[in-house]
């Protein structure tokens, strides 16, 4: 089985603010890369800061793959990431525009995402709007983590040459729901010194089609 491991700088991209909607709503955060892995990798939550106020946390991970070999087309595929120390979050896996460098403002690149209408309560519901590479997952351990990726997922490592991931919050952070409490999943990335904690895309390739012609005899 062929696997690909994820550039060097994959990591995570994070957003805090005292309002949920302006959080849910940012356009820009704060990219941390280059990495070995992170408890607070992928998260939406809320906690009291030390002042008595109110503080939302929004971390969304993103991972990327040389996908120029692959000109066949795949059969099935696996996004396995390590787990790093929280695992209360349930996560799900989207696509991103195919040839970006990580930066402050890709907070919010992810195909089909919008903002403007968040509100806590579903207002900024995005699941309709994105692709999904996966479907949710609610199992998050600090094992490897075996995303299946679907559909989609398998055409676009064939056709692009730069295979993006996101993998985000899934029931506050895709939906737009207030967090009240910590919902986080911790991820090892590729710059980890540990070669079989980095995240790694394995694939297989569909067989052949047969188009052999039969000919029948008649007797």
């Amino acid at each position: 089985m062929p696997t690909i491991t994820s550039h060097t700088d994959d990591g995570y991209i994070y957003k805090t603010n005292s309002s949920w909607s302006t959080v849910r709503d940012a356009t820009s955060g704060t990219y941390t890369g280059g990495i070995a892995g992170s408890s607070l990798s992928i998260q939406a939550s809320v906690a009291t800061t030390r002042g008595g106020g109110t503080s939302y946390k929004l971390y969304r991970s993103f991972f990327k793959f040389d996908t120029s070999g692959i000109t066949s087309t795949v059969g099935s595929a696996t996004l396995k990431i390590k787990g790093n120390s929280l695992t209360t979050a349930d996560v799900i896996a989207l696509k991103c525009p195919h040839d970006f460098g990580f930066a402050n403002a890709d907070f919010d690149n992810i195909t089909g995402w919008t903002t403007g209408s968040s509100n806590g309560s579903g207002g900024g519901d995005n699941e309709s709007n994105v692709t999904k590479y996966s479907d949710e997952i609610t199992t998050w351990s600090t094992s490897t983590n075996n995303i299946t990726l679907i559909s989609a997922a398998l055409a676009d490592m064939v056709s692009q040459d730069t295979f993006v991931v996101a993998v985000i919050e899934f029931d506050h952070d895709l939906k737009d729901i207030t967090p009240t409490g910590s919902n986080v999943a911790g991820v090892m990335f590729a710059d980890s010194s540990t070669a079989s904690d980095r995240p790694v895309l394995d694939y297989t390739l569909a067989p052949p089609a047969d188009n052999s012609i039969f000919f029948g005899t008649n007797f």
